[in-house]
């Protein structure tokens, strides 16, 4: 089973738990792991290399080319790493003919051989539909459109699709209407070659009350989102920062699987973003402002 993830520096460490939650669930002597890393501060590499080596059966760590994304449009939090997974085909060894892509914002829950012995029926992508975030509003993606966090891949059909000079094509004709950068590209190029399969591979946030008014009526909810609630296979925490399950914010009710991963990963200790500050601090700072606020009281308007 060949696994491929993508990350910058930032999110190296929450890569890591999600591997950490991979190799939980058995399938380790079949597996290989391609690591495509950029912009990776020297002191998160020091701690990440040993940790995965010693973890992981096979991993390859590979050095992606910024330039080789030179020119796509990006904004808000993304970054160039976010069109990582356009270099597929040029990256991995010519060999490898079929991958698993998984997102680093996420956590594997069981075995992924299901997903990794899925017929695909000669699609390009098997993936789960987007019903939260679409673009199909914004007139260049027709039909159905598929999030591409977590995807088995064809990588012989992207080899064939030439889809980094296509998507180059795509993203430079609408950079101010990619919503969702590589995602986007994604779903142009192969928007008549992807299968669905159910929810449960990719379970995001909006099944779980998050993000939004989504529906969750027993009654007005499809089977596999049903399963994607009850069973999940792999939670997708796509979404802005509270929704990360390492913001302190995060109020997801499954965000203690990941800090279970976390936990032993090398940055176990790390303490999660958005925490207030300790309880002695919180009183210096009130007595600081009382003080303030008496000091102004007592000096006369000028």
């Amino acid at each position: 089973m060949d696994i491929v993830c993508a990350t910058d520096g930032n999110y190296l460490p929450h890569c890591a738990a999600m591997l950490q939650s991979l190799l939980s669930h058995g399938d380790k002597d079949r597996l290989r792991v391609f690591l495509i890393i950029d912009n990776v501060d020297q002191e998160v590499f020091a701690k990440a290399v040993p940790y995965l080596y010693g973890l992981l059966p096979s991993i390859s760590i590979l050095r992606a080319d910024p330039e080789a994304v030179h020119g796509f449009p990006v904004n808000g939090h993304a970054t160039v790493a976010t069109y990582f997974r356009l270099l597929l085909p040029d990256l991995l060894p010519k060999g490898v003919s079929r991958v698993i892509f998984i997102d680093s914002d996420t956590i594997v829950t069981t075995s992924l051989q299901e997903l990794w012995q899925l017929p695909m029926q000669g699609k390009a992508i098997a993936a789960v539909p987007d019903h939260w975030i679409s673009c199909r509003d914004h007139g260049y993606v027709h039909g159905e459109y598929f999030n591409a966090g977590i995807m088995l891949v064809d990588l012989e059909r992207w080899r064939q699709a030439d889809l980094l000079a296509r998507g180059r094509v795509f993203a430079k004709a609408n950079p101010d209407r990619l919503r969702h950068w590589d995602q986007d590209v994604l779903n142009h190029v192969f928007k008549d070659d992807w299968l669905t399969i159910g929810e449960r591979w990719n379970a995001c946030p909006h099944l779980f009350g998050l993000l939004g008014d989504y529906d969750l009526s027993p009654d007005r909810l499809t089977a596999s989102e049903q399963a994607a609630i009850v069973n999940p296979a792999i939670i997708h925490f796509a979404g802005p920062g509270p929704v990360k399950p390492w913001n302190a914010r995060c109020n997801h009710p499954l965000k203690h699987l990941y800090l279970a991963a976390k936990a032993q990963t090398p940055w176990a200790d790390v303490p999660l973003d958005d925490l207030p500050p300790p309880k002695y601090i919180q009183l210096w700072q009130q007595g600081v402002f009382r003080a303030k606020c008496r000091l102004r009281r007592m000096i006369p308007n000028s």
